[in-house]
C-alpha cells in the first residue's frame, strides 16, 4: 500500500474524494486498507491525527435506524469491516466532520421509543441499542481502554482487543470483556438490573465484588436490596428481543408497562397500588399492542381502555 501522503493533496484530499464517490479503485482499496489497521497503529501508514479523524468519522456517521433488528453476533468480523469502509459514504456532511478538529467530548447515540439503532464503533465493535435507550463513547475511546455508558438496554458485540480492555458502565454496575457477545438491561428507575452473556466471558463489579459470567450466565442485581443473584439462561434467548421478543422475565406489572412504553409510540399511563409486587414471568412475539394487553388482562387481572391517543390501564387492586 501507498503511504497516504503520495496521494494528491494527502490522506484528508482522498478521504473526501472517497466520501464524493470519485475516488479511484485503487484509492478505494487504500481507504479500506486505513480503516483495517485502525485497530493497530503499528501498522497503520497514517498518523495519529488521520487515525483520529477517520475513527470519529466512522463513530459519527455509520448508525443505522432498525426495527427490529437481526442478532449479529454469529457473523464474521471481516464482513462488518468492509461494510464500515462502505457506510464512511453516508454523505457529504461527514466531510465537513472530518475537517474539524477532534472534539473532547463524549460521542452520544440516542433510541426513541419503538425504535433500536445498531452503532458500528471505531474498533469494529457492534452495538446493537434497544428502544429508549442511550449509549455515551468517551471522547479517547480506544487509546488506552474503551470506555462507553450505556443508559438502557444493549446487545454488544465486542472486537476482540485485550491491550485496549472493553467497559461499559451502567449505573452501579461495571462490565469489563476482552471479547465476546453479551445483552445488559440497565435503565434508570428500574428495580433490577441484568447482564446476561451469549458467548465469550465477563466480569461484573458492583458494590466491591465481582463476578464473572461466562456463555449462558447471567447475573441480576436489585437495587432495592442490593443483592445480586447468579443463574443459567439458554444462550439463544439473549438478546431476543433483537427479533421482536418481549420478554418480561421476573418483571412486575410496573416494569412491564414501562417496557411497552418504550417498545411501542404510545402513550400510556398505569394506575396501581402499593400491593401491586407480583413478578410475573411472561414472552410474547412483538405484535398488536392491544393484543398483548388482552393476553396481560387475563393473566394479570389488569383492565385497561384507550382514551384519546392514550391508553389507560388499572391493577386488579386499583378501585375506579
Amino acid at each position: 500500500m501507498d503511504h497516504p501522503q503520495q496521494h494528491p493533496g494527502g490522506a484528508k484530499a482522498l478521504l473526501k474524494r472517497y466520501l464524493q464517490g470519485a475516488a479511484s479503485p485503487e484509492e478505494k482499496e487504500q481507504v479500506e486498507y486505513w480503516y483495517s489497521t485502525l485497530d493497530n497503529p503499528a501498522q497503520s501508514p497514517l498518523s495519529a491525527e488521520e487515525r483520529a479523524i477517520l475513527q470519529q468519522a466512522i463513530l459519527q456517521h455509520v448508525t443505522n435506524a432498525t426495527t427490529p433488528v437481526m442478532p449479529l453476533y454469529r457473523r464474521k468480523w471481516r464482513r462488518y469491516a468492509a461494510a464500515a469502509a462502505v457506510l464512511l459514504t453516508a454523505g457529504l456532511g461527514g466531510w465537513h466532520y472530518l475537517t474539524r478538529q477532534q472534539p473532547a467530548a463524549p460521542m452520544i447515540v440516542q433510541t426513541g421509543n419503538g425504535s433500536t439503532k445498531q452503532i458500528l464503533l471505531p474498533d469494529s465493535s457492534i452495538v446493537t441499542l434497544n428502544a429508549g435507550s442511550t449509549l455515551q463513547v468517551a471522547a479517547d475511546f480506544g487509546r488506552r481502554e474503551r470506555t462507553v455508558m450505556l443508559n438502557g438496554e444493549a446487545f454488544f458485540v465486542v472486537h476482540p482487543d485485550p491491550a485496549h480492555p472493553f467497559r461499559v458502565q451502567h449505573g452501579q454496575l461495571t462490565t469489563t470483556v476482552l471479547g465476546t457477545a453479551f445483552n445488559i438491561h440497565a435503565y434508570p428507575g428500574e428495580e433490577n438490573t441484568k447482564v446476561a452473556v451469549a458467548n465469550g466471558k465477563v466480569q461484573v463489579d458492583v458494590s466491591g465484588a465481582q463476578y464473572v459470567l461466562e456463555a449462558s450466565e447471567t447475573l441480576q442485581y436489585n437495587h432495592l436490596n442490593k443483592l445480586a443473584l447468579k443463574s443459567r439462561e439458554d444462550a439463544a434467548q439473549i438478546g431476543q428481543w433483537q427479533q421482536a421478543v418481549l420478554d418480561f422475565n421476573g418483571y412486575t406489572l410496573t416494569a412491564m408497562v414501562a417496557e411497552l412504553q418504550r417498545q411501542y409510540p404510545v402513550k400510556i399511563q398505569l394506575y396501581s397500588t402499593p400491593a401491586d409486587t407480583a413478578h410475573y414471568n411472561i414472552r410474547f412475539r412483538r405484535e398488536d399492542i392491544h393484543s398483548i394487553l388482552d393476553v396481560l388482562t387475563g393473566l394479570t387481572g389488569i383492565t385497561y381502555k384507550k382514551n384519546r391517543e392514550q391508553i389507560i390501564i388499572y391493577s386488579k387492586t386499583y378501585a375506579h
